[in-house]
């Protein structure tokens, strides 16, 4: 991730795999993830590549097999 610090993409991922660990794929590892994605952007463009880059994170870890990547328009009917 490209959000000012270099450090900022390992503490998410530590937060989320922490969390995983905790919780499993269950309901409340998915609300820590809602939880980080709020606290780094709000609602917009931004939001869709930060989004892409935890799912990245979240497949790289193992917890899902192949994330569902946001489309860049941001997955809005056109």
């Amino acid at each position: 991730m490209e959000y000012g610090m270099h450090g900022l993409a390992e503490r998410v991922r530590r937060e989320l795999e922490a969390s995983y660990h905790k919780h499993g794929c269950g309901p409340a590892f998915w609300d820590t993830y809602q939880q980080v994605l709020d606290r780094l952007v709000p609602q917009g463009t931004e939001r869709t590549e930060v989004t892409n880059e935890m799912a990245l994170i979240i497949e790289q870890l193992g917890i899902v097999r192949r994330a569902q990547l946001v489309p860049p328009d941001g997955g809005r009917p056109r």
